[in-house]
């Protein structure tokens, strides 16, 4: 009779979270107090436009990186028969290098003092003549490539919301997909702690205020996922382990 053999089981199991991993999302949601790092609290802005290209910490700001095209994306206001504008990156993706761009004269970044504790964020200025704060995109180029980042989203009301994360040399890591939440704070860790988040877009569709940001921390090491994420391995590990016990009773 042959024993079950637990070395076995155990070297099946890292082989399978190794592929369950593979599979996963490219980024897992992490707490956002479990990133290493110093906030970039928007602090020293003046209340109102901001033209060129904005640092604040050692991270830049524009409306788009080189290589996306910016249009615009028509959505009705609930209840009402007019429309707001907002930023759309959709189309086109950013050249190697992830160089920024402002937005023209009047349609770029905005900051705002909410007379909080948290007082003042970043917000993207849409295409739209009336009612643009908040409705446009912000793009950000980081001084170094992370495997974390996190941030205050401000004033969003459960619109759509989308989060692109880059590579330096332009290529997409993820789209993540941050529609439905209201005012918070999220946080994004690469699976597998790869330090290759070098930028982003975030551009909404959440009417009457838009979305602004406040509080970009941003880690070179990765956090642990949340609960919830690292609970998605379980079945693939457990199906696994059935199949180590089936077998070895099959050897009995």
């Amino acid at each position: 009779m042959k024993k079950f053999n637990i070395t076995t089981l155990a070297a099946t199991l890292a082989l399978a979270l190794g592929a369950t991993t593979a599979q996963a999302a490219a980024t897992s949601e992490v707490a956002y107090g479990s990133l290493a790092g110093s906030a970039i609290t928007f602090s020293e802005l003046a209340v109102g436009p901001i033209t060129g290209v904005l640092t604040s910490g050692d991270v830049q700001f524009g409306k788009l990186f080189d290589g996306q095209e910016l249009a615009i994306t028509k959505v009705p206001v609930p209840g009402e028969v007019e429309q707001e504008w907002f930023d759309d990156l959709s189309f086109g993706g950013p050249a190697a290098g992830l160089s920024l761009l402002a937005g023209a004269a009047g349609a770029n970044l905005g900051a705002y003092d909410y007379g909080d504790a948290h007082g003042t964020a970043l917000f993207g200025v849409g295409p739209q003549a009336s009612y643009a704060d908040g409705l446009g995109a912000i793009s950000a180029r980081f001084a170094a490539p992370v495997s974390a980042l996190g941030f205050q989203l401000r004033d969003a009301d459960g619109g759509a919301i989308t989060l692109r994360l880059y590579r330096l040399d332009g290529s997409l890591i993820q789209n993540v997909d941050l529609s439905g939440r209201t005012d918070s704070f999220v946080a994004f860790a690469r699976t597998g702690g790869a330090a290759d988040i070098a930028g982003f877009s975030l551009t909404n569709r959440d009417s009457y205020y838009g979305v602004s940001i406040d509080n970009l921390v941003l880690s070179a090491a990765a956090p642990v996922p949340e609960p919830a994420a690292a609970l998605l391995l379980l079945p693939g590990l457990l199906t696994v382990g059935l199949v180590a016990r089936r077998r070895s009773r099959n050897n009995h």
